[in-house]
């Protein structure tokens, strides 16, 4: 985008600002909190402060031009709702000097403008390599829960391809750490993921040594899918916030019953389970070993996945 706008999704370069209002109005402005200044050289309106868009075009202002939206808010520009948006993330190309500050982490990488895509006025790095990146050195389970939203997005036809892409990606990818690790993801990623804890439960379990298990699967005379099973041993292991409505509530615990009467284990996890997982691992485990699996072991090397029960 050769010449930005300015103001751009309400950020204003510090230039713009001072030849409208004066130094003195300026000054105020930013004392009395009316006007924010983010970063050296660019202004936001304090009510535009929470605005992912607002701080990526801020962002964008800041570090001037070359600079493209990459990592999680690019993620996030492409609909991925899991995206971690607390800080901006940009690229700019290797000889560009800006580096990195509080909420704005600047990354140098070689790109093209064959690279780039223009979403809502904001360059953006092109999804194969904003997720080959995450999938390298994200947060694994934010990395996973991202990607299952985009590739849920994608139309049918166009997800084989995207994955291809990945694979052709990280097989090229000059920074061998965590591409090992990124490969193994990338057989993980599902388009039948509803939720992010969904997500990082798949991960989890994978991790802990147990075989991958089917999402979103149906069961005959139950009403509505379980989130992950594994259908040979009857398992289901899905993710229930706490404080849940008394009517929700009862629903679910008829749902429980049904479930045990049709013969399944019912294992489901909360928030702690995903940020401590050791008692959702031991309650998991305990369900394989009543159904006379015992194979359930440490977890595998890095990038390994059982994909079967065979």
């Amino acid at each position: 985008m050769p010449n930005r706008p300015d103001p751009w999704h309400w950020a204003y370069s510090h230039r713009s600002v001072l030849n409208a209002l004066g130094e003195n109005r300026l000054r105020n402005a930013l004392r009395y909190g009316r006007l924010v200044q983010p970063w050296r050289g660019v202004i936001v309106p304090r009510e535009r402060m929470g605005d992912p868009k607002t701080m990526a075009a801020a962002a964008l202002i800041a570090i001037g031009s070359g600079a493209v939206l990459s990592g999680f808010t690019a993620a996030a520009m492409y609909g991925c709702m899991a995206a971690d948006t607390r800080r901006v993330c940009v690229t700019v190309p290797h000889a560009r000097l800006p580096r990195s500050r509080p909420g704005l982490l600047v990354r140098h990488a070689a790109f093209g403008p064959e690279d780039v895509v223009e979403l809502d006025e904001l360059p953006v790095l092109a999804p194969e390599l904003v997720f080959t990146e995450l999938l390298c050195t994200g947060p694994r389970h934010t990395a996973l829960a991202c990607a299952d939203q985009l590739m849920r997005s994608l139309p049918e036809d166009l997800r084989p391809a995207f994955r291809e892409q990945l694979r052709g990606r990280l097989g090229k990818r000059g920074d061998r750490r965590g591409v090992t690790g990124a490969l193994a993801m990338v057989d993980l990623i599902t388009e039948r993921a509803r939720t992010a804890e969904e997500s990082a439960l798949r991960l989890l379990v994978v991790d802990n040594g147990f075989p991958l298990p089917e999402v979103q699967y149906e069961i005959p005379d139950l009403d509505g899918c379980v989130p992950l099973a594994w259908p040979e041993l009857r398992i289901a292991l899905g993710y229930r916030e706490p404080g849940r409505h008394p009517p929700e509530a009862a629903r679910e615990l008829s749902r429980d019953r049904a479930l045990t009467d049709l013969g399944w284990v019912g294992v489901w996890a909360g928030p702690a389970d995903l940020q401590t997982p050791t008692a959702l691992v031991a309650r998991l485990r305990a369900a394989f070993r009543r159904r006379g699996w015992a194979q359930v072991g440490p977890r595998p090397a890095q990038g390994r996945v059982r994909r079967s029960l065979t």
